[in-house]
């Protein structure tokens, strides 16, 4: 995933100058499907938020938290991957709603595990 301005484009969607994000590759210059991109509209807020919070890793951990795990104020929440670009966003949208949050990272490879708590009031 990553932004774009659009150079040249025969797609009535998209005019030179847009900004864009999307799957692309990584290269200075891309003919890309216009069925990959998403036209940027709010320009307000730094261009690197549509390869985080607003881009898949905000979406699938807003998705996953909010729209299937239905949490409600108070409850515990256990992050997996918690240094990860969903698991960090998770934890934070946790706490947001005032749940208690417990993150672990780490792997058995390495043999250790991090656990990230802070006591409840």
């Amino acid at each position: 995933m990553g932004c774009q301005k659009v150079l040249e484009s025969r797609h009535p969607n998209y005019m030179k100058g847009d900004l864009v994000w999307g799957f692309t590759k990584w290269e200075e210059f891309s003919l890309v499907s216009p069925t990959v991109l998403f036209k940027i509209e709010h320009i307000d807020v730094p261009l690197s938020y549509y390869t985080g919070i607003l881009g898949m890793p905000g979406m699938t951990a807003y998705v996953g938290f909010f729209e299937l795990g239905y949490p409600r104020k108070g409850e515990n929440v256990f992050v997996s991957a918690a240094s990860g670009a969903i698991g960090q966003l998770v934890g934070q949208f946790a706490k947001l709603i005032d749940c208690y949050v417990v993150g672990s990272a780490g792997s058995k490879e390495n043999g250790k595990r991090s656990w990230r708590t802070k006591d409840k009031p």
